[in-house]
């Protein structure tokens, strides 16, 4: 997923707190294999299919980007152009996602990018005075235009469904062995460790990765490999993930209709607005 700034704010998701219900373990592999990517990972859970895609949400800041540029030039700035709002989105799925509760996965990106991001945000412009006035009715004016699918009872279905299955997976005995054998590895490296999503969290503030901090995520990436803790990881999400669409099917199938409607909605505008 992309992230879109404008006007100097960043829009991120938030997480959404779900009590555990004593879920069934689900059963996997012996030997499972771990993704190509944390990112591909992610991408191929059973609630990924449950939600937009990177080409939905570029073509949704593309037609939200046209809209506002046609506004803005109809209330008198004919040189803006959109400056001040950008999309970041695709790259290398190596680096997008390679740290997380899975461990890490990566050699090329922890050597690279340690626990940094793998895209760096550009610097934007903002606005001033009435043309950032402008700037903020126009975003007003395009809301009212552009479907929108956050807060649906389907989009919510999903973030708790996530969020569940997160916190299932965390509490797992399999996965809670896998992190203790990765927590092991790190300490042996001279790299102690309980848990890689702290470790990930940093603080790591330098603008950028330092010698000690690519020392860390390397071997938090070869820890991760060899207590097979992204591969288990992946595995028991996986399975939990299906147990919960397989109780939802009848929401989720609704909210998918739901993505690709909004998607067809967005083509359409797109197909109908003048060009900026």
């Amino acid at each position: 997923m992309g992230m879109l700034i404008a006007a100097g704010l960043l829009t991120t998701g938030c997480s959404v707190g779900v009590a555990d219900k004593a879920p069934t373990p689900p059963a996997i592999e012996v030997s499972p294999t771990p993704p190509a990517t944390g990112y591909d990972g992610l991408l191929g859970l059973p609630l990924s299919a449950y939600g937009t895609s990177d080409k939905d949400d570029d073509q949704l800041f593309a037609a939200r980007k046209a809209l506002v540029v046609n506004c803005m030039k109809s209330r008198g700035h004919p040189s803006y152009l959109g400056q001040n709002m950008v999309w970041v989105s695709g790259g290398d799925n190596e680096a997008r996602r390679p740290a997380g509760a899975w461990g890490y996965i990566g050699l090329t990106a922890a050597k690279r990018q340690g626990f940094h991001p793998g895209q760096s945000l550009p610097n934007v412009a903002g606005l001033t005075g009435a043309e950032d006035q402008d700037f903020q009715a126009c975003q007003g004016a395009a809301d009212k235009e552009l479907p929108r699918l956050a807060g649906t009872s389907g989009w919510t279905l999903t973030q708790r469904l996530f969020a569940q299955s997160l916190q299932q997976t965390k509490a797992d005995r399999r996965v809670s062995a896998a992190r203790e054998r990765w927590s092991a590895c790190m300490t042996a490296a001279g790299r102690p460790a309980q848990d890689p999503e702290i470790l990930a969290a940093g603080p790591w503030e330098t603008a950028k990765p330092t010698v000690d901090e690519i020392a860390a995520s390397t071997a938090a990436e070869s820890c991760t490999t060899s207590s097979e803790l992204a591969a288990v990881y992946f595995a028991v999400l996986t399975g939990y993930q299906r147990q919960l669409v397989s109780a939802n099917a009848t929401v989720l199938v609704a909210y998918r209709k739901q993505v690709q409607a909004q998607a067809d909605q967005v083509s359409d505008l797109m197909a109908k607005l003048p060009a900026p």
